[in-house]
């Protein structure tokens, strides 16, 4: 397969089965953790980490050239930000009107002008934060367009 295709398939895994699995995994690790240990998992630990080569394996494969990986990485780019998109947007469906914030939030909340979400915090940060990410798929996108790949459209969805 092309240096694409794999990409695709990659995305793919990810997407279908990682993109659940893994959260699931945690939540139960933190459960267990909770039981064995008396503590949570900290917020700031990263016990499954995940790495690629695909689309930029440069070790002999002529068919992965730089515009390639560029390619590529695009894909994955566009595709994680539409992911994280669709996340956000679940999230906020589902968010209850609250009136206690951490200072961390208040922070943050306080350093995003959004008319709309004035007393709604939690809102205005998810609002910020999706309106980041269609700006980046949106970028995305765009540069792909220079690409004529054939197997541009296996990682379209």
């Amino acid at each position: 397969p092309t240096p694409q295709k794999e990409a695709a398939g990659g995305l793919a895994v990810i997407e279908s089965v990682l993109w659940d699995a893994v959260p699931s995994y945690l939540r139960k690790l933190n459960a267990q953790c909770r039981i064995s240990l008396g503590m949570e998992l900290p917020l700031d630990i990263v016990p499954i980490k995940f790495a690629s080569w695909i689309g930029g394996d440069r070790d002999g494969n002529p068919n992965v050239t730089p515009d390639v990986t560029k390619e590529v990485v695009l894909h994955q780019r566009l595709r994680a930000a539409r992911l994280l998109l669709a996340d956000l947007t679940e999230l906020e469906n589902h968010l209850a009107i609250s009136s206690r914030f951490s200072p961390q939030l208040e922070e943050l909340a306080a350093s995003i002008h959004d008319p709309f979400h004035k007393r709604e915090k939690y809102r205005r940060v998810i609002s910020y934060l999706r309106k980041r990410l269609v700006k980046t798929a949106r970028e995305c996108e765009d540069a792909l367009e220079q690409f004529s790949s054939s197997d541009q459209m296996i990682f379209m969805r």
